[in-house]
């Protein structure tokens, strides 16, 4: 009985330890689309997190607008509407 719940431990200890180890190795981060006037910032789009050849993807190729945006992510209307179109549009990845 002893055996098995040290065993149990340790296979507990290596899991989360493994665990901890391979999430660290990874290189994510959370991404937004951005459109910017005047210098502003106005977060348009959430993506979610990208992690390794996905997120070096999205950062160097960027991301095309599908839709006219007229508000941003808090509701707040845009000093102009971002549109497929448009060049201000950058994707923005916080590590």
């Amino acid at each position: 009985m002893k055996k098995n719940k040290l065993l149990s431990y340790f296979l507990l200890l290596s899991f989360v330890t493994f665990y901890i180890s391979c999430s660290q190795d990874e290189e994510c981060a959370e991404c937004h689309v951005v459109s910017m006037h005047d210098g502003v910032e106005y977060e348009l789009l959430d993506l979610g997190e990208h992690c390794e050849d996905a997120l070096h993807d999205l950062e160097d190729g960027g991301y095309m607008l599908q839709e006219t945006y007229y508000l941003d992510t808090d509701g707040d209307s845009l000093p102009s509407p971002a549109t497929p179109e448009s060049t201000n549009i950058e994707v923005h990845c916080i590590m």
